[in-house]
């Protein structure tokens, strides 16, 4: 088993859709923390480095004043793909786990079996596909990121770190496993781009209080709840009509 496997947190607090959502408050604790304690329980990990920038690091170090063994690294602001590639080098890992600052509830589990899935398949890129947007990761092997870096000169791609890798895949070895049964849950958001978002997953994190780990099946039984109440919401409105045309016309 490879060593120097580490998880790279891309996160800054100018970001342009919800500033400064890596330091909000999320059941008494910002979003960051929250990501590097679920990031801690992995079997993997060697170390957990924030990638940030100038203009972000101190307060995001006052968030994380309480926490042990986290690395900082200071790089550009715009070139995320830099970003990686340097912090890469510094704490000279050879498997990078990329984790971004706006998924306070990033899986631990499917974490490690991408880490297992990557190592296995001795892949360039390995991320799970079905899982509810805002849990999973990627995992990355240097080399590839190291070539992504050197080759590419495109903003997106630059901005976005692996979509030079996606976009070559005659080149690359990208694995991606594809959840199944309970856990294929594609239609399930909770990563954190605006308000909305934020406040849904406050309501996860309140619906779950006092609960020390909120699973990936705490999170998917939330929203079946929330399914299933909306659905009884709307069957018993006065204003509620079938459509003769239905499937339930024809069995009411």
């Amino acid at each position: 088993m490879i060593k120097e496997i580490d998880a790279i947190v891309q996160t800054r607090i100018d970001s342009t859709r919800l500033p400064g959502k890596t330091i909000m408050s999320i059941a008494g604790k910002s979003l960051i923390a929250h990501i590097v304690e679920r990031l801690f329980l992995s079997k993997y990990l060697r170390k957990i480095i924030i990638a940030t920038t100038e203009d972000s690091v101190e307060k995001i170090k006052g968030c994380l004043s309480e926490y042990r063994n986290i690395e900082f690294f200071v790089g550009s602001k715009n070139n995320v793909l830099e970003r990686y590639f340097k912090a890469s080098e510094e704490f000279q890992s050879k498997i990078i786990v990329r984790a971004t600052g706006d998924n306070p509830l990033v899986c631990p589990e499917f974490m490690d079996s991408a880490i297992e899935v990557h190592l296995n398949g001795d892949a360039d890129l390995t991320h799970y596909l079905g899982i509810p947007l805002g849990t999973g990761v990627e995992v990355i092997k240097k080399e590839a990121l190291r070539i992504a870096y050197k080759s590419t000169r495109d903003p997106y791609d630059q901005e976005h770190v692996t979509p030079f890798l996606y976009k070559n895949r005659d080149s690359f070895k990208v694995l991606e496993p594809l959840a199944s049964g309970f856990y294929y849950a594609p239609d399930i958001r909770v990563t954190i781009d605006t308000k909305e978002d934020y406040e849904r997953v406050v309501k996860i994190f309140e619906f779950y209080k006092g609960k020390k780990y909120i699973s990936m099946e705490n999170i998917i039984d939330f929203f079946e709840r929330e399914k299933r109440k909306n659905s009884r919401t709307m069957l018993g409105s006065k204003n509620f009509r079938v459509p003769k045309t239905s499937f339930l016309s024809n069995i009411i």
